[in-house]
Formats: C-alpha cells, structure tokens, sequence
C-alpha cells in the first residue's frame, strides 16, 4: 500500500478509469492527490511570434476544476483523505514535477488508448511520464 498517491487529470474521464486502481494501492490511513494541468503549449500564428494557446481561457481551467473535483469526490467516498491542485506547463512535466513536490509513492493515470501510428509518432503523456518520474507509475486502460 502506498501511502502518498498522485492522479492526475485533464477535462475528460481517463482520471475516473484510474481513481478505482488509486484508492486500492492507497492505506487507508494515506492520501491521494488529484492534480489538474492546464496545458500551455506554445502556439505560432500566422506572424510566427510564439503565443500562449489558450491563456485567458477561464471556462477551460473551470471544466478543468470540475474534473478534479469530480475525481476528489470518488475518492472521498472511499473514505480516504484528498488533496487537490491545478497546475499550468507542459502536461507530462508538470506531473512528474510535482509528483516530486509531494513524494507521491505511486503515480496512477489513465492513457488512451491512441492508433499505433500516432502513439509511435507521438507518444503519450502517460509514456512521458513514466519516463520522467521517480515515483512508480501505474496506468490504466481508459474503458471505451
């Protein structure tokens, strides 16, 4: 069992596929951390001055509000302590940074489930952070 555990979130439900597998690796004496990442990806118009996509997009971080609460409530039925956060970066980075932050034992996600050629190209943001993370990463199939 672990004692600190971290799920991170976007606007969609691969967070709600993995809070299950996150309460069942947490003690129940410990705590799951649910962050929100605000993805700022710098973007080029048509002057090719880099910009913030998104920036001042508050209904964007709402919607992003929304899914961690949503995700810190399931776990709060479980009986077990939450803590939430809302981050803005690169995705990937921002997790495992503060996976670091906290000492989260255990990083549970859900991934997507991409075509192979994309998720060559591409790779995922679970596969970065597997990558990059100190901490155990667990990931979960995100039901169709």
């Amino acid at each position: 069992m672990y004692q600190t555990t971290l799920v991170p979130t976007g606007e969609g439900d691969a967070a709600l596929d993995a809070v299950d597998d996150a309460i069942e690796v947490t003690a129940a004496d410990g705590t799951v951390h649910v962050l929100g990442v605000v993805e700022e990806i710098p973007m080029y118009d048509r002057s090719g001055k880099p910009e913030k996509f998104d920036e001042d997009d508050p209904e964007r971080r709402d919607r992003l509000a929304a899914a961690v609460d949503r995700v810190a409530a399931v776990v709060a039925d479980a009986g077990i302590d939450s803590e939430t956060a809302i981050e803005s970066g690169v995705p990937a980075h921002e997790i495992a940074a503060y996976a670091d932050e906290i000492g989260a034992d255990a990083v549970v996600m859900g991934k997507r489930g991409l075509d192979a050629a994309a998720d060559d190209l591409l790779g995922s943001t679970t596969e970065r952070v597997i990558r990059n993370a100190d901490a155990t990463v667990v990931s979960v199939p995100v039901s169709e």
